[in-house]
């Protein structure tokens, strides 16, 4: 079976296992992922609505926008930034202007995922002062064509899930909402 990959290269990411561990989870109404990351496991979780739950609140709230978003849209936007910023494989100061103009405002999930796209190994790290700090992924990172396709793939099977997303400490997470026919996976 094929399976949906996450377009953000989380981790600890769950997608190589997926045909391992997916099996082994009961048939359930609402799958609750505790420790959500790139979302691997709950988009080809088979349930009627996932909840995913993750500290890392940009990547919560890029998920999020991207469930509401048209994909075309999504990738417009994407194709947008890459021109705007000149961005490439080789082109450093491009992406570190990118870097530069989302620390001064974190506010739109799109400059997020395109500066991931472009970061070295297409990582996610921010400093303590909640500047996302990642070096530039020279002759490694971009968004190619078999992450463009990722991407579409992704974005239309979220379009097709019933997803509530939120970034709680596990601690403070309802347990109690949730019913006998419900899953919650901590991993």
């Amino acid at each position: 079976m094929g399976y949906i990959k996450s377009p953000l290269n989380y981790v600890g990411g769950k997608y190589k296992l997926l045909a391992e561990i997916l099996p082994l989870f009961p048939e359930v109404n609402t799958f609750t992922d505790l420790f959500g990351g790139g979302m691997n496991v709950s988009i080809n979780a088979n349930c009627s609505k996932v909840l995913y739950n993750d500290i890392e609140t940009h990547v919560t709230d890029l998920l999020e926008h991207l469930q509401t978003t048209d994909v075309n849209e999504a990738v417009t936007a994407i194709d947008n930034l890459i021109e705007k910023f000149d961005l490439s494989k080789t082109n450093a100061e491009g992406y570190y202007a990118l870097r530069d103009y989302y620390n001064q405002d974190p506010s739109d999930p799109m400059v997020f995922y395109t500066l991931v796209c472009y970061a070295f190994n297409n990582q996610i790290r921010f400093n303590k002062n909640g500047q996302y700090n990642m070096p530039f992924g020279k002759n490694r990172s971009s968004f190619n064509g078999t992450l463009r396709a990722k991407f579409v793939a992704f974005v239309e099977a979220l379009h097709n899930k019933d997803c509530t997303f939120s970034n709680k400490n596990f601690r403070d997470f309802d347990f109690l909402s949730l019913g006998t026919d419900d899953f919650v996976y901590a991993d």
